[in-house]
């Protein structure tokens, strides 16, 4: 996959812009319910948080980068996360009209925060790509629209614009670093001997990870996108760009693809609806959207098919702002 590191620099500095561009004297337009407002700020909070994970992983890879193109483009999507944590921090007090609550962060996210970035050094750099990727896809694509309807505030609307035109230029990154990791082994910084669940790193993540994605993301989605039209939208996107053959040497997209042929074969589609069931009567989280990532639903476009189909797709991304 082609990507102009040079063009991609460029647009990352020039794409720079400042929390306090924006009026914050103002009040909301919109008068939210009681329920709604702590809901609101409750996600605001998390996602201040969430941001700056995501900076710490690309500070992280920008220290593991022998290109200093690579180096300094990562090096800005540290300064857009944490622009992105205040503008959310920021949010939250702009809602916060009535002060119902005193917010505080999910604390399975707390507890997985440090878990995760020590794994970075620990695990493959494929492994914090991908949760990179996963995770702004499902930031962007869902979790902020279905916000930004939830709410419907014009003041919310313009500062998500502005963080969405500085996530396409790190999806198109994430896109461009799953290929690069699928042609190059990388090894970790750290190499404390022990592998899979032996590395108490990776188990704390598995221990942490499922309760924060489900109350941070998940759970929050539930009341925003009932029909689950956005998160539906993530799996293709996400099943289909792990469909290229470019992609196929990297391994989480070997593990991940295995994970879908057992979960598509008839056992697994009947355990994955078992768990499923078991998942909505015990925690009311639907995760059926994961269905739509089945081959039989997803049919890659001709596009996508060829080299320069995926060139022109990175292109599209870094160009959209």
């Amino acid at each position: 996959m082609q990507l102009d590191l040079d063009k991609m620099l460029d647009r990352c500095n020039k794409g720079q812009w400042n929390v306090n561009d924006f009026d914050w004297s103002q009040k909301p337009k919109v008068k939210l319910s009681k329920e709604k407002e702590i809901r609101v700020c409750y996600y605001y909070m998390n996602m201040s948080y969430i941001e700056r994970l995501a900076g710490a992983l690309f500070l992280a890879l920008s220290k593991r980068m022998t290109d200093p193109r690579l180096k300094a483009i990562y090096e800005t999507f540290y300064e857009d996360e944490i622009r992105h944590s205040h503008a959310a921090a920021k949010l939250m007090d702009y809602f916060d009209v009535h002060q119902y609550r005193f917010y505080t962060p999910n604390q399975a996210m707390l507890r997985f925060i440090p878990y995760f970035t020590r794994s970075v050094e620990t695990l493959n750099p494929a492994f914090a790509n991908s949760f990179i990727l996963g995770g702004e896809l499902i930031l962007d694509i869902a979790l902020l629209r279905s916000l930004n309807e939830y709410v419907d505030d014009p003041m919310s609307r313009a500062v998500v614009e502005k963080i969405n035109q500085d996530e396409s230029r790190h999806i198109a990154m994430d896109f461009f670093m799953t290929e690069y990791c699928a042609e190059h082994e990388l090894k970790p910084v750290k190499d404390n001997g022990k592998k899979g669940l032996m590395n108490p790193d990776f188990r704390g993540v598995l221990t942490w990870g499922p309760p924060f994605f489900n109350e941070v993301f998940f759970r929050p989605m539930q009341f925003m996108d009932p029909k689950q039209k956005q998160m539906k939208e993530v799996a293709k996107r996400l099943r289909r760009f792990y469909m290229r053959p470019e992609v196929q040497g990297n391994p989480v997209v070997r593990d991940t693809n295995a994970m879908f042929e057992r979960l598509e074969s008839p056992l697994g589609r009947r355990l994955a609806g078992l768990g499923n069931a078991i998942s909505k009567a015990t925690t009311g989280i639907d995760f059926g959207f994961a269905a739509e990532a089945t081959k039989d639903k997803i049919r890659p476009p001709k596009d996508w098919d060829t080299k320069e189909g995926a060139d022109q797709l990175a292109r599209a991304l870094v160009e959209s702002n």
